[in-house]
């Protein structure tokens, strides 16, 4: 009953708390709103595409209303030399914002803190020991100090995974743009484009890119930074291939095509590879799970018999 009270105390504290943070936010947010609506010449705010999202949520991923994409530009915060260490990691998983960095570190400071004193709570509620409630409390410091860092590992792999598939698709794209006489610059505005409900963080990743050339950045210097933001292979190969191909004068289509089929031959591979890992992967849920129940399924209705039969009087069966 007191671990009940406790949990049920601790939860109720943690939406309470999250629940006026997001009524915060959303009337920090409806000001420009009323703002925008009074300059508005038709008297209506912008639907906004994304739906009804905390303020919060969209500084961090970076998305604003249609009217603030129309009214400026969007220019990549990270450089190929200012990605190092929390950066590096928060770029790979599509967080650019200056907010994101600041909530990430943020998280980093506060996390084992806050489970730290969680777990010295729960302890004192259930009635553990002094030992095994410091146990617990330096397990839950290490657990909030590694948490931050695997959430963002989790999404960078997620997003990775997302452009590895929609890479070969993009360059077949970009070899129909060049063989029709488009520019590199073109063709990344025309994948930006294409791209931006299939695949957005490939979208958004060669809008960055074209955004970064058309501010004046090298071509060159613009491609590294984005093997380096997106951590892909696959992207990495890429674009060696763009800058060798540059540099050594060679026809960009032909090396689009060649490269095309190869990272779909490796994409081909890949889903071989995991269609036949599922053989291994399914021992587990068939030996532990389904075969137990289907030997008592299938034997248990004869082993009552033979109780039955040996021991009578346990069972309060008749013998044979």
């Amino acid at each position: 009953m007191i671990l009940f009270i406790a949990a049920s105390t601790f939860l109720a504290t943690s939406l309470g708390v999250l629940a006026l943070f997001w009524w915060a936010e959303t009337r920090k947010e409806s000001i420009p709103r009323r703002f925008r609506k009074v300059m508005s010449p038709s008297g209506e705010t912008a639907k906004v595409p994304w739906g009804r999202v905390p303020g919060w949520v969209e500084k961090l991923r970076g998305k604003k209303d249609r009217d603030a994409l129309q009214g400026e530009e969007i220019v990549a915060r990270v450089t190929a030399g200012d990605l190092a260490g929390g950066k590096l990691l928060l770029s790979q998983a599509g967080y650019r914002t200056a907010a994101a960095s600041r909530i990430y570190r943020g998280a980093k400071v506060g996390a084992p803190f806050l489970f730290a004193a969680g777990t010295i709570a729960f302890g004192k509620a259930t009635g553990m020991p002094d030992k095994a409630v410091l146990l617990f409390a330096a397990a839950g410091t290490v657990a909030g100090l590694s948490l931050p860092d695997a959430f963002l590992k989790m999404k960078a792999r997620k997003r990775q995974e997302e452009i590895t598939d929609s890479l070969p698709d993009v360059l077949d794209l970009m070899t129909v743009c060049v063989e029709a006489g488009l520019g590199i610059n073109s063709a990344f505005v025309k994948i930006a484009e294409e791209f931006r409900l299939s695949s957005p963080a490939l979208s958004g990743e060669f809008d960055v890119v074209n955004r970064e050339m058309v501010a004046g950045k090298p071509r060159t210097e613009a491609l590294r930074a984005l093997a380096n933001r997106t951590g892909v292979e696959d992207v990495k190969s890429f674009v060696a291939m763009l800058i060798q191909t540059e540099k050594l004068g060679t026809s960009l289509a032909q090396s689009l095509r060649v490269h095309s089929d190869s990272l779909r031959l490796k994409r081909r591979q890949r889903a071989e590879e995991a269609a036949a890992k599922t053989t291994i992967k399914l021992v587990f849920p068939l030996v532990f799970l389904l075969f137990p129940a289907l030997f008592i399924v299938i034997l248990g209705p004869g082993f009552i018999q033979i109780l039955h039969v040996l021991f009578p009087a346990v069972t309060g069966g008749h013998g044979g």
